[in-house]
């Protein structure tokens, strides 16, 4: 379909300096910068989260004066633990996710390597680690007392290595990689330069896509094991862990449950939203 002279181009202001914000765009960036301005900037506004210590009230609180969420199981004022617990969420998570792109991208690009002996050995490895269960995993050594934020960012990561080391080596055995890459050999290019300036760069796109989808699947691990009990200890104002904790006070202290959960799943979708925004404005610039 042509376009007709004098029109604007799609997605563009009608100044032509950058893209237009559109309702989609909105969304994404509400979605997203709730939860991450909630974990970021939360710590620096909240009050103390403990029970004041002069306190015969009841817990599970309606909202109301000094409470505007109202209070929790223990007696703890909801919106301070909402502020104070997005870090842990929000910083596990991408601990998780950067720990386990260090570890996965090197390894993808030497199976992609010339070796086939080294390509074999990496990925039946990386096979084996596939096979775990990662809540299995996380109970065995919750059981074993290895528990905590370190452990948890620790397992999460390992989790993802092996699928994230198959998209590296399968992208960058690709045949256009392929081909620049015996080029740039034949150049007498060194190892480096082929695999972290031209094979990463070539790499940046799907690695993207699947951080976007990765993200999630990393928080619903980490939530799922915070809610269990085999992660952080049940004091803290980690958002999943307020979610279990107030479960049974559904009905009569529904804010405790519910606010904590609507911020996980806007972490969720807004973080997929944009980076799927971000990945369509980089195709059409292109």
């Amino acid at each position: 379909m042509t376009q007709r002279a004098g029109t604007p181009p799609v997605g563009r202001d009608v100044s032509g300096r950058g893209p237009a914000v559109t309702a989609g765009g909105l969304l994404a960036s509400v979605l997203l910068g709730l939860p991450v301005l909630a974990a970021v900037l939360g710590p620096l506004v909240a009050g103390p989260v403990g029970p004041p210590p002069d306190s015969t009230a009841l817990p599970s609180r309606p909202p109301g004066p000094g409470h505007p969420l109202g209070t929790d199981v223990l007696d703890r004022d909801v919106l301070a633990l909402v502020l104070h617990g997005g870090g842990s969420v929000l910083g596990g998570t991408l601990g998780a996710l950067l720990l386990c792109y260090a570890v996965a991208v090197p390894l993808g690009l030497v199976a992609a390597g010339p070796r086939r002996t080294l390509d074999e050995t990496v990925m039946r490895a990386l096979d084996l680690l596939l096979a775990l269960p990662g809540l299995m995993l996380l109970l065995t050594l919750a059981a074993t007392g290895r528990r905590g934020w370190v452990w948890l960012v620790v397992v999460a990561a390992v989790l993802q290595v092996p699928s994230v080391a198959r998209l590296v080596r399968a992208a960058a055995l690709a045949p256009g990689c392929r081909t620049v890459v015996e080029a740039l050999r034949m150049q007498g290019r060194g190892w480096a330069y082929v695999h972290l300036r031209h094979l990463t760069r070539e790499l940046a796109g799907p690695l993207a896509t699947d951080a976007g989808a990765r993200f999630s699947g990393v928080l619903y691990l980490m939530a799922s094991a915070n809610f269990l009990g085999l992660g952080l200890p049940s004091s803290s104002p980690d958002w999943s862990v307020l979610i279990q904790r107030n479960s049974d006070a559904l009905f009569t202290q529904p804010a405790a449950v519910l606010v904590p959960a609507a911020l996980l799943m806007s972490l969720c979708v807004g973080g997929n939203l944009c980076v799927d925004r971000a990945l369509a404005r980089w195709r059409a610039a292109v």
